[in-house]
């Protein structure tokens, strides 16, 4: 009888055999998924979805996009900015989206479906989204920094900077929208082509002054204003009323400023604005607790050339397109077409117009 150890080879060579095939078909497995993978990891390149994922994006590219930022205005220091780059075919222009306070750049993705004809790019502003440790928000002051950033990234392609831009910005990103084109146009520059802004303030001084008059109270089902509240005023942007104030916006005035780390900063769009002369559209919630009428007129009046004034029934801050998304879609895309046309040049320069049933 032969032994155990006649076998031994045999057993040996058997074993070889096996990992040699497994390696071989490790090797195939990978030479085949390894052009797939290399397309998902390169995003400048290719875009953030796969060849399967593709079918959701209507053949449109989406990339990911990484910018610099200063700091400060005419600051040397930078500061990482992430974005989102939507590229379409035979787009007649770009339109750069400006999201709100407390929100970021998915937050804001919803308006790539309104904007189906247009390149469409959103990101983080500082203190917002990917990025942000150690940053501060300052309401719109330093977020212009991030809009020229992001506007310079998009001229560095020479494809989309021969394109028609038009900046579209929500609250806080529609302030920084308007200083970032603002500071340019002092340079002698210019940024944007239009502007569309959907319920920006005027002054974060007027702002802040809102949210103390909201600020109240209760003593025995009586409600007081809160004590030393013309100081508060008076010492809004100084350092050490930064703590109270945050505090009191937040219990008192359901104005949370410690969600994200923000400094209030002295800023005044109702001044930037006046330097503003390219196509503007604004656009305003009448019942809006944050922004009032008022403020939507002192931007309307105070910029130069074309411009529109829609007051809408939306319920509160920012909702003019959430209260109603179908007649919203229509405008913006109407301001638009109408700009690349040359349309507006023979339209009325100045015009305001309400929904039905509006109070005021």
């Amino acid at each position: 009888m032969r032994g155990i150890q006649d076998f031994r080879p045999s057993l040996l060579a058997l074993i070889g055999f096996f990992l040699a095939l497994g390696s071989l078909l490790l090797f195939v497995s990978y030479y085949h998924k390894a052009p797939r993978e290399k397309n998902i990891i390169s995003k400048e390149m290719t875009g953030i979805f796969s060849p399967r994922q593709k079918k959701y994006t209507g053949g449109d590219v989406i990339k990911s996009v990484t910018f610099y930022a200063q700091k400060e205005l005419d600051s040397k220091q930078f500061i990482k900015r992430h974005g989102m780059l939507v590229l379409r075919k035979k787009a007649p222009a770009i339109v750069l989206v400006c999201h709100g306070y407390s929100c970021d750049k998915y937050d804001i993705g919803f308006v790539r479906f309104f904007l189906k004809k247009y390149h469409c790019m959103t990101f983080d502003f500082r203190a917002h989204g990917e990025a942000r440790e150690g940053q501060c928000c300052t309401f719109g002051r330093d977020e212009a920094c991030d809009v020229l950033a992001a506007v310079k990234y998009i001229k560095s392609n020479p494809e989309l900077a021969s394109l028609p831009l038009i900046v579209y910005g929500f609250s806080m990103g529609a302030v920084a929208a308007i200083e970032a084109q603002a500071y340019a146009l002092s340079k002698g520059e210019k940024l944007f082509d239009a502007m569309i802004l959907d319920c920006p303030y005027e002054q974060s001084e007027k702002v802040v002054q809102r949210g103390l008059e909201k600020a109240k109270i209760n003593v025995f089902g009586y409600e007081y204003g809160i004590p030393g509240k013309t100081i508060l005023q008076r010492y809004a942007f100084r350092d050490w009323t930064q703590p109270i104030l945050k505090f009191l916006l937040k219990v008192m005035a359901n104005m949370d400023g410690t969600i994200t780390d923000t400094r209030i900063c002295m800023v005044s769009p109702e001044e930037s604005i006046k330097k503003i002369s390219i196509p503007c559209f604004f656009i305003y919630c009448a019942n809006d607790d944050k922004i009032s009428v008022d403020a939507s007129m002192a931007l309307f009046n105070g910029a130069n050339g074309f411009k529109r004034l829609w007051i809408t029934n939306g319920r509160r801050h920012f909702d003019s397109f959430f209260y109603n998304p179908e007649k919203y879609w229509y405008k913006i895309n109407r301001f638009m077409e109408k700009f690349l046309n040359g349309e507006l040049d023979q339209k009325e320069s100045a015009r305001i117009s309400k929904d039905k049933d509006l109070a005021i």
